[in-house]
């Protein structure tokens, strides 16, 4: 009996603290994942037993390549460690740049792991998240944005940061944007919303 052969999805930062625990999962779902890194040959290495295209997301070559032939496609970059100017203007266009290519690959929908809105104005860095999840919404593709605090879990930056801030300092003084509350969840219930993200019956652009 002829069986149907595995759905393919693209998983953008394969390599980073939630792409490379989400690879694993997703294959025992059944997909054939396709990991994505700026250094294929690096990230080989180091996971042989995965398949992994280089990527370039500011390339549009490099984008349609790696959608070729894929169902879904996973967008879990984004630079958390820029800082200069312009990150705002970069980070829509290369967004921009994905969703077209999404539509060009005939993909079925794109999931986004994003940031929660603040009830006061965003840093440049989370204003910047915010609007690829716009963008990526607003293209011809279903997309999901799945919008999350601080992650918790081993290799989280930014718990690492609160974690390092406690241990080494008894007493500090807090500006006043640490007043912000936030909540935190744990890297399993994201890894449970993403991979179920790839299967929920989706019509249309939502978050």
């Amino acid at each position: 009996m002829a069986t149907q052969a595995p759905r393919q999805v693209l998983l953008t930062g394969a390599s980073g603290f939630v792409g490379r625990r989400l690879a694993p999962l997703l294959e025992a779902l059944g997909w054939r994942v396709r990991c994505a890194s700026r250094d294929a040959a690096a990230m080989r290495a180091r996971w042989p037993e995965r398949t992994w295209v280089q990527l370039d997301l500011s390339l549009p070559d490099d984008v349609e390549r790696a959608l070729l032939g894929c169902h879904a496609a996973y967008y879990l970059v984004h630079s958390m460690a820029e800082t200069s100017t312009g990150l705002f203007e970069r980070e829509r266009a290369v967004a921009e740049s994905f969703a077209l290519a999404a539509e060009r690959a005939g993909l079925e929908r794109v999931i986004y792991l994003g940031a929660t809105e603040p009830q006061g104005p965003p840093s440049e860095h989370l204003r910047s998240r915010l609007e690829v999840g716009r963008v990526l919404r607003s293209g011809a593709v279903a997309a999901l944005e799945l919008r999350a605090g601080m992650i918790v879990g081993y290799g989280s930056a930014s718990w690492r940061i609160a974690r390092d801030l406690a241990a080494r300092l008894p007493a500090m003084v807090l500006p006043r944007w640490l007043q912000t509350r936030s909540e935190p969840i744990a890297i399993d219930d994201v890894l449970i919303a993403l991979a179920d993200a790839a299967r929920m019956p989706l019509s249309r652009s939502m978050s």
